[in-house]
């Protein structure tokens, strides 16, 4: 659809919008996204981030007239976390949501390059990934309240490790590649203290994915062959 960006599919009324409204509600892409969600996300976001550097700026303060030896070391540990929030702040009070976000690029250029008709049809039939918020269609991958994909251009699951000084955070994760770039999408957060048990978890999630990227694989091979 050309014009996409000058017509949404709620202008156009009937079944297009009707069809967009539960793949929006499912993706949540209105509810997170909408220009009175990101303004209320602006708002609180720059509130608590002003916040807690006012906060922070007043501790040191209190501490250098208090005791400027301890002041001063406070100040040196304070200040690190308070360039955080100050970035932070000039971030959500300038910039937050003034370009376009990844998620919505992302479902409406599938949609527009596909059709929303078979985009609808196969989030009608698709299936929930247990123990996840990802479910499976014959094309796509929806995620509950995240984003979609096709599952055609996932190039690999994996697992995704994350590690701090503290813990270690294993993930359930596609990478993506498509019209809008390279992405990785976390589908969820894999239970179990034993490398044995993250694995087998894993797999029933792999499995079903794979399968049915093999056999869209085929059938592109299939077409060209043709």
């Amino acid at each position: 659809m050309g014009n996409k960006e000058m017509i949404s599919y709620y202008d156009m009324g009937g079944e297009s919008a009707r069809m967009y409204r539960e793949i929006d509600n499912f993706l949540e892409l209105s509810k997170r996204f909408s220009p009175q969600a990101v303004k209320r996300k602006r708002i609180i976001g720059s509130a608590l981030l002003w916040g807690a550097t006012a906060l922070m700026l007043a501790i040191i303060i209190a501490g250098a007239v208090m005791d400027p030896m301890a002041g001063f070391t406070n100040a040196a540990t304070l200040g690190v976390f308070m360039l955080g929030t100050i970035g932070g702040g000039v971030y959500f009070s300038f910039f937050y949501g003034k370009k376009p976000f990844i998620e919505v690029v992302r479902t409406d250029a599938i949609i527009d390059r596909d059709g929303l008709e078979n985009v609808y049809n196969d989030l009608k039939h698709a299936v929930q990934i247990p123990d996840t918020p990802a479910y499976l269609g014959d094309e796509y991958l929806f995620m509950r309240g995240k984003v979609m994909c096709r599952i055609r251009d996932i190039s690999d699951v994996y697992i995704r490790v994350v590690s701090d000084d503290d813990s270690t955070t294993y993930y359930a994760s596609v990478r993506v590649y498509d019209e809008t770039g390279n992405t990785i999408l976390d589908l969820t957060t894999l239970k179990g203290f034993l490398a044995k048990k993250r694995q087998e978890n894993f797999e029933k999630i792999k499995q079903p994915i794979e399968a049915k990227r093999q056999r869209l694989l085929k059938l592109s091979d299939t077409v060209d062959d043709i």
